[in-house]
């Protein structure tokens, strides 16, 4: 199924929820100087990741319990909780979660990784609508990519002059860390906007002279430097996140029982004790839709951060949708998708 069709799906289904992962907020820059130096030319980039085929698909069963790995998608699978074909993974996750790929991942979270970003989305989110500095830096948590970037440095220089980019670029692939490479460096030009200044030139010169030892001294006292009254944070928090010191955000309060979360993966890869994710989210409750963009999560162990590239904006929900469970939207996103499969087959 291409994208094209299962976009189709969910705008029948649930409006424009769980659209296409959009851009980051007023299109900023998030290239890090750090890669350039290295050569931009080795960058693996998400959409990169994302065309790559999926490899070979194995027995569904075990993706029955939880999403498992982009490798065991196989034969149709129709479950209350699960549909899956060569195309694409849905899963109802404790109820009230639709979770979606196009099965083009390293890897898949499990129920509870995706229960857990979720969680992570709503505190980051409080915390801006409460314009609370300290918090919302809390919920990025840059500090547990300090030694993850580091290993990622390690990687480059040994790349750097006496292999191609193609190599550098395989090399990731077979290592499955092109997520991690490319979730990482989009935090690292986050820091280079929200950390010291000065840090930030020590560490450009450290990635010059390929000086692994000095970057892991660097990496935790720039990170350690985003904190609230930092010049840094004071003149660019809110230009490059959804925190806004002045305004308020689009207010989105509780959400009942009843309301039903989307959650659309865009890539995803796990690397070690790692977990990086790209995923689009929406939340529909009563009359009202809210969709949020794009949003970039970090793992390391059981600790995680995140950086939502957009504040939410509120659609109105078309009236057939109104008063819809999580497991009837479920059901008719089945349906459409499985219509959509036999119409392109023919």
């Amino acid at each position: 199924m291409t994208k094209k069709i299962l976009a189709a799906a969910l705008a029948l289904v649930m409006c424009a929820g769980l659209a296409a992962c959009g851009d980051k907020k007023d299109d900023k820059d998030t290239s890090s100087k750090a890669s350039k130096s290295a050569g931009a030319d080795k960058q693996t980039t998400a959409d990169e990741t994302a065309d790559e085929p999926a490899a070979e698909k194995s027995d569904p069963d075990e993706t029955t319990t939880d999403a498992g790995t982009a490798e065991n998608a196989g034969p149709e699978v129709n479950t209350d909780n699960m549909y899956q074909t060569a195309d694409v993974t849905m899963k109802l996750i404790n109820n009230n979660i639709i979770y979606i790929d196009e099965n083009n991942l390293e890897d898949r979270p499990t129920d509870e990784e995706v229960q857990k970003a979720i969680d992570a989305i709503f505190k980051q989110y409080k915390a801006a609508e409460d314009k609370d500095t300290q918090a919302f830096l809390d919920t990025m948590n840059f500090g547990i990519l300090n030694e993850p970037a580091a290993e990622l440095c390690d990687l480059v220089f040994k790349y750097d002059n006496d292999h191609s980019s193609e190599e550098f670029q395989q090399e990731l692939v077979d290592t499955k860390q092109s997520t991690k490479y490319a979730v990482v460096d989009d935090v690292i030009g986050l820091l280079e906007q929200l950390g010291d200044t000065d840090i930030n030139d020590q560490l450009n010169d450290a990635m010059e002279a390929k000086d692994g030892a000095k970057i892991r001294e660097l990496m935790p006292k720039l990170t350690d430097s985003v904190k609230p009254g930092a010049e840094a944070i004071k003149t660019n928090l809110d230009e490059t996140s959804i925190f806004n010191s002045k305004e308020d955000i689009q207010k989105i309060g509780e959400f009942g029982d009843d309301a039903t979360y989307g959650f659309f993966l865009e890539y995803c890869g796990r690397y070690e004790d790692q977990l990086y994710m790209r995923l689009t989210f929406s939340v529909l409750a009563g009359d009202k839709e809210y969709d949020f963009g794009g949003i970039e999560t970090w793992s390391v162990g059981d600790e995680i951060g995140l950086f939502l590239t957009g504040e939410a904006y509120e659609v109105d929900m078309e009236e057939d949708m109104k008063g819809m469970s999580t497991k009837a939207i479920f059901e008719a996103l089945k349906l459409q998708t499985a219509t959509e499969s036999t119409t392109t087959a023919e």
